[in-house]
């Protein structure tokens, strides 16, 4: 055996080697102690208007009329009475006010709530700490609507996504969204629309910025995440920790090839998803680069998006891209041949693609004249975004051979390692879970010091994630530890494990294995299939080899309780990712071959 793999990661770091030259330097290179917008201001005002800073339905926005805003927005809450320090709810999709607002209110050192925007209404109520003034987007107020009455919130600004939209996008809209609006600021005194917010407190005269403790709490993101609980968590980010995800990126892009000013990024997730609003917003705006604002997302939308847009970068889940690219098959099956030369730095986050798929993906992306792979990585709001990228796919070949996917190597500044339930390192490709250092992490989960000392810990943060390192420091994300039932003989079997062994089967195509109903007690596992469109076995063949494997791979005692066929692909939440919940809730129509028959299966009992 090769005696580095008695070696710990964390330690050898072998993943700098592919660093760019001079990465040293840039990671030791001191930064200014000033407000998030502080620095971005000052690079928006030194670029000047060469590039536009977005585009909106039609309207392109210039980096100056971005400042402002910004500052039109700040006059408004000081004019309101919110003080540095103050918490202010921000609740809206990815259109310009919503980022014009969150400046603002990092602007006067104000501290900004972000809640998950699709979370249940009652996980976001718990995210709502005590501000006393929120801005929301008026077109998902029903989530937030009866917390607002609370007399917690003295002042409710009411946002449309019509104001910054270009001809005739805004006429057609305005008329529709004006009465919803009228109709709304009549119902209590509390709630104004945009232009009554500007016009009652936006000529506010006094000083607008605050003297910044770059440590200071600045902006709060909720989400569910990866680490220990499936409830919401406030991650407290500091204006310290931003700005110095900005020096790991500069020594990123060290050699000025990945991202450059005047290409195009496509943002269509609100700023409470950390990884892409700080991937697809605040550093395409520091770059000098031109960010296309949408807040609807679909798969047509996206695919559609992408042809319009040529966008150079953008950050979606593997789902969507699957959707794209079998629009691209299809299009290459009718004699075009789409043209892909636009792109540069295409991720896959939030959710990934099989080995096969991925192979799949990277061939059509060459036939179509791509100079770059899909690039996988990985993020975590608890580090402020980036924590690993796959741009080694340029000096190394890709391994399509494992069951999963590699989210790359560790972002320049952070360093990685893989644990084990005592806190033991282990070595290069062992499994255990998988620990992150980084200068931009979080300073905690807000008024949860309980889950902070679990999730933090002598300066790792614990990811909760099952990952292995191999020798050339590439990381393996293999499934949440959450994610498990514990077998008779007390063994824990990670669902993921047994989706990835099912994916093996020539017959299928897709799988999700779930635990029925969320039922821990009695760990139900059914698994969700897809075949392959080639396949020509029957459903009782292709179940009666699995369900003998299963029982045979599994821990003694331990079985799958039903199948269930899917003849599309399966079903995505909002943002793109599976929708996980969905196939857990499903009680009926699953089967088991027994005795040569598939035998009908129903957990009905399990019904809440």
């Amino acid at each position: 055996m090769d005696e580095r793999l008695n070696h710990k990661p964390s330690v050898e770091m072998p993943w700098t080697k592919y660093y760019a030259p001079g990465y040293k330097e840039v990671l030791d290179a001191k930064l200014p102690q000033v407000s998030l917008w502080k620095f971005l201001e000052e690079k928006l005002l030194k670029d000047g208007d060469r590039y536009d800073a977005f585009h909106y339905f039609g309207n392109h926005i210039k980096r100056s009329e971005v400042v402002e805003e910004v500052h039109l927005w700040a006059r408004v809450m000081k004019g309101m009475g919110v003080k540095a320090g103050d918490e202010v709810v921000l609740f809206g999709p990815a259109f310009p006010e919503t980022n014009y607002v969150l400046f603002a209110i990092n602007m006067i050192g104000a501290v900004a709530i972000l809640p998950n925007m699709f979370s249940a209404k009652e996980m976001i109520k718990e995210t709502l700490c005590k501000a006393r003034v929120a801005f929301v987007f008026i077109g998902m107020l029903d989530k937030l609507d009866e917390a607002l009455q609370d007399s917690q919130f003295e002042k409710v600004v009411l946002m449309d996504v019509t104001r910054s939209m270009g001809f005739p996008y805004k006429q057609m809209l305005g008329v529709c969204n004006w009465w919803k609006n009228y109709r709304l600021t009549r119902s209590s005194s509390k709630y104004m629309m945009t232009s009554e917010a500007i016009s009652r407190y936006g000529n506010y005269e006094g000083e607008l910025e605050t003297t910044v403790d770059p440590e200071k709490i600045s902006m709060v993101f909720a989400s569910s995440g990866t680490t220990l609980i499936s409830s919401a968590k406030l991650i407290a980010v500091s204006n310290g920790a931003m700005l110095r995800m900005f020096r790991d990126t500069f020594a990123f892009n060290a050699d000025g090839e990945t991202l450059k000013e005047g290409f195009k990024a496509y943002c269509y997730l609100p700023p409470f998803a950390a990884t892409a609003f700080y991937i697809l917003m605040i550093a395409p705006l520091y770059l000098n680069m031109v960010v296309y604002l949408d807040p609807r997302l679909t798969q047509e939308l996206f695919t559609k998006a992408m042809f319009k847009h040529r966008p150079q970068v953008t950050l979606v889940p593997g789902p969507l891209w699957e959707g794209f690219f079998r629009h691209i098959e299809k299009l290459k099956a009718k004699g075009q041949k789409p043209d892909l030369s636009f792109l540069r730095f295409p991720i896959m986050g939030g959710e990934g693609c099989t080995p096969e798929s991925l192979r799949w993906i990277d061939n059509l992306m060459r036939e179509c004249g791509s100079p770059t792979s899909l690039v996988s990585g990985y993020g975590m709001s608890e580090v402020f975004s980036v924590a690993t990228v796959d741009n080694v796919f340029k000096k190394e070949p890709r391994n399509y051979d494992k069951y999963v996917v590699s989210v790359g190597i560790p972002f320049p500044g952070v360093t990685v390692g893989v644990f084990d339930k005592d806190g033991n390192e282990l070595s290069y490709g062992e499994k255990g879970e998988m620990w992150i250092k980084s200068p931009s992490m979080a300073s905690g989960y807000y008024g949860n010091e309980e889950l902070t000392r679990a999730t933090f810990q002598d300066g790792w943060v614990h990811s909760n994630d099952l990952a292995e390192i191999d020798e050339n420091g590439m990381v393996y994300i293999y499934g949440r530890m959450k994610q498990h039932v514990v077998a008779p003989n007390g063994e824990t079997v990670y669902l993921f494990h047994i989706a990835n062994e099912i994916r093996q089967d020539p017959a299928i195509k897709e799988t999700m294995a779930c635990i029925v109903n969320g039922d821990t007690k009695h760990n139900y596992v059914a698994l969700h299939l897809i075949k392959n469109p080639d396949c020509k076995e029957t459903d009782l063949q292709i179940l009666t080899r699995i369900d003998n494997h299963m029982n045979e791979w599994l821990p003694k005692g331990f079985h799958i309780s039903g199948y269930k066929f899917h003849k599309v692909k399966f079903r995505s939440i909002l943002v793109g990712k599976l929708d996980h919940k969905y196939y857990e809730e499903q009680l009926e129509d699953y089967k088991l071959p027994v005795d040569g028959k598939l035998k009908e299966v129903s957990f009905t009992h399990l019904a809440k």
